[in-house]
């Protein structure tokens, strides 16, 4: 459950996302940088599969994984326990390329994982790498304007069109769009909190939030802890 947007600008890429999580989850390990083969990165733990669902490395590529989910779970019955799909993002951020982390993800056994979709982004280079459990296919594209993603497990249908009229219209002006992706990540109605972008349930919340922002003058994510509430924590890497 989660919200991911893209926003180019003039220096590089702006990569956000809104963490929704069960209130009965462990909570996230802090983001801390670590060694993925020739690689550096940083991103945050979930401590459950030890894994993590965003990140970034110091070749410039960002990677966050979302859930998917065609039927609300809670209709349906269905139980999701494995946290297989954090091993995603550290497989693709020990690459240097989208080109290479494609080859890698598609050498992936797709029964291996509960479905998913995978936002991978470098320079003005965009995939969207999504499994069912029993294919994993790939969509590349350049990256020249705001994209968004977004999962819920009432059903990726339901929140989808309210949370996507919101982002377009919060990027109509083109010379504020990182103004509008703070406040689209920060977004939320006081009569449809269980849809919002900042979501509320009595079961879940949007438990966190990491921006990402890659740029010529180097690499940052900071990430905010908002269940508990904690400082922000940024952490800066020189770009390779």
């Amino acid at each position: 459950m989660c919200t991911v947007s893209l926003v180019p600008h003039a220096g590089g890429l702006r990569l956000m996302s809104n963490r929704d999580e069960r209130l009965d989850r462990a909570i996230a390990r802090a983001p801390r940088v670590v060694a993925l083969g020739p690689r550096l990165a940083a991103m945050p733990q979930d401590p459950t599969g030890g894994g993590s669902w965003i990140g970034v490395n110091d070749a410039g590529l960002v990677a966050a994984v979302l859930n998917r989910y065609r039927l609300s779970v809670r209709d349906t019955g269905l139980r999701w326990t494995s946290a297989s799909r954090g091993a995603l993002v550290p497989a693709a951020l020990a690459c240097d390329s989208i080109e290479t982390a494609l080859a890698e993800l598609r050498g992936m056994d797709a029964a291996r994982f509960q479905p998913f979709r995978l936002v991978l982004a470098k320079g003005h280079e965009a995939a969207l790498v999504a499994s069912d459990t029993r294919q994993i296919t790939v969509a590349t594209s350049a990256l020249d304007g705001p994209v968004m993603f977004t999962a819920s497990s009432l059903g990726d249908f339901l929140v989808d069109a309210p949370r996507r009229r919101l982002f377009d219209w919060l990027m109509n002006d083109r010379a504020a769009r990182l103004r509008g992706q703070v406040l689209f990540h920060r977004h939320q109605w006081a009569d449809k909190r269980d849809i919002s972008v900042v979501m509320q349930r009595p079961e879940a919340a949007t438990v966190s939030r990491t921006t990402v922002d890659v740029s010529s003058g180097g690499i940052t994510l900071e990430y905010e802890s908002l269940l508990p509430s904690l400082p922000p924590r940024r952490f800066e890497m020189a770009a390779c």
